[in-house]
């Protein structure tokens, strides 16, 4: 037990400057970046969700009234939004949903493993639906 007190005695008495030392600099390497519509209402709350997709789940045919952001963090999908092409993303990207734009596309590639997001939904209320599904295209 003495020699425990001694320990956290030593350690403490070391400088959080020294210890800071030891760590390189904070690197923020971008990794999304998108404008925010005007259709999208004006940004008072953020809600988020985390999402799993069993294997092959799609999301199905959908849209947002409010602008949404997120990442991946298991699996990948296949990522379709309105007008532009198909993509894959995997865990550890990001990805954007415009307020108003139609996603066509975001279903979990794999048949056999589990994926999962995480959603930030840039609202203004926490009254305002967050998902409006659509018919088939």
């Amino acid at each position: 037990m003495k020699q425990a007190l001694i320990a956290v005695a030593a350690l403490s008495a070391i400088p959080a400057a020294a210890i800071a030392e030891d760590f390189p600099p904070l690197q923020r390497v971008p990794v999304l970046e998108e404008a925010i519509t005007s259709t999208s209402p004006p940004v008072k709350l953020v809600r988020g969700a985390r999402i799993r997709f069993a294997p092959r789940q799609p999301t199905g045919l959908h849209r947002h009234p409010i602008s949404v952001v997120g990442v991946v963090t298991a699996g990948s999908f296949v990522f379709k939004r309105e007008g532009e092409a198909e993509k894959v993303i995997k865990t550890g990207d990001s990805f954007f949903e415009p307020a108003g734009v139609t996603i066509e596309r975001f279903d979990n590639t794999s048949s056999t493993e589990p994926a999962e997001i995480i959603a930030f939904y840039l609202t203004d209320s926490k009254d305002r639906p967050l998902i409006e599904m659509l018919g088939a295209k």
